[in-house]
């Protein structure tokens, strides 16, 4: 048995586990030569989270783990600002990757909204 989960709450966890999944790779690939690649293998788990949580949730999470992953991974480390041409290229893959997996495969709205 399922218990319903307000769609508010839905998406902040979803938002939750997209932040926290993004730190933690941020603490894992830190000071190592693949970080470039990170935010694009990031797109699939995004993609999974959108499919269950919803592409707000998946939105959402796209654009934080973006940030955090050019704050914490890429020098310089404690700014935004990224000094690699290639990992810039990557965040803006992750953040357009994200957005389109989210609002394309998040399953549809249920309830009466969606038979209007």
């Amino acid at each position: 048995m399922r218990l319903p989960v307000r769609p508010v709450l839905l998406t902040a966890i979803g938002v939750a586990i997209l932040a926290s999944g993004a730190a933690l790779l941020c603490v894992i690939f830190a000071g190592r030569g693949q970080g470039a690649v990170v935010p694009i293998v990031f797109i699939v788990i995004i993609t999974l989270v959108a499919i269950r949580c919803g592409a707000l949730a998946g939105m959402l999470g796209a654009l934080i783990s973006a940030v955090i992953f050019a704050y914490f991974l890429y020098k310089p480390l404690g700014a935004v600002s990224v000094d690699d041409p290639a990992a810039r290229m990557n965040l803006a893959w992750l953040v357009l990757g994200g957005l389109a997996c989210s609002y394309l495969l998040a399953p549809p709205k249920t309830g009466p909204q969606r038979h209007r």
